[in-house]
C-alpha cells in the first residue's frame, strides 16, 4: 500500500516534512496518478530508489509546490524567487518578501530524502520481527556520529 511510503516521505516523527505542505494534499496528488502510487508503493521494499522511481519524486514534489509541469525542484524555486521579484530593482533580500521556509528543498537535498524515508519505512515494515535484518543506516544517507 503506497500510504506508508507517503507517510514517511512526507514527514514522520524520524523524517522531515515539506512545510506549509500537509498530508492530505499530498495523499489527494496520490490518488490521482498511478506511477506516483506505484513508486511511492515500491519505497521501502528495495535497497536503494531507483533513478527513475528519483525521477518520478521529483515530479511529485514540483507538483506538491504548484508547478506540475517542472522536473526540477530547482527551478521550481527560481521561479518562485523570480515572482516575489518580477518589476522590481535592486538587489534582492529576503525583507523583499520571499518565504523561505515555503520553499521546496533544493535537487541536492530532495536526493538525500527518499533514502531516509525508505530506511524509516524498511524499519516498519519488520517491525513485528525479533531479529529484523536491516541495512546500515549509513547507508541510507543517515550519519554516525559520536
Amino acid at each position: 500500500m503506497p500510504s506508508i511510503g507517503l507517510h514517511a516521505f512526507t514527514g514522520c516523527n524520524s523524517t522531515s516534512c515539506f512545510a506549509g505542505k500537509g498530508k492530505l494534499k499530498a495523499l489527494k496528488m496520490l490518488e490521482g496518478d498511478q506511477d506516483h502510487q506505484d513508486t511511492f508503493s515500491r519505497i521501502g521494499t528495495l535497497e536503494t530508489i531507483s533513478g527513475q522511481d528519483m525521477q518520478v519524486i521529483k515530479t511529485f514534489v514540483c507538483q506538491l509546490y504548484g508547478k506540475p509541469s517542472h522536473t526540477s525542484v530547482d527551478k521550481v524555486r527560481y521561479d518562485k524567487v523570480r515572482q516575489c521579484f518580477k518589476g522590481k530593482k535592486g538587489i534582492l533580500s529576503n525583507s523583499e518578501g520571499v518565504d523561505l521556509s515555503q520553499m521546496p528543498p533544493c535537487q541536492d537535498v530532495l536526493m538525500l530524502h527518499p533514502q531516509r524515508a525508505n530506511f524509516q519505512i524498511k524499519i516498519w515494515r519488520v517491525s513485528s520481527s525479533n531479529f529484523p535484518d536491516l541495512p546500515k543506516p549509513e547507508n541510507n544517507r543517515w550519519r554516525l556520529s559520536s
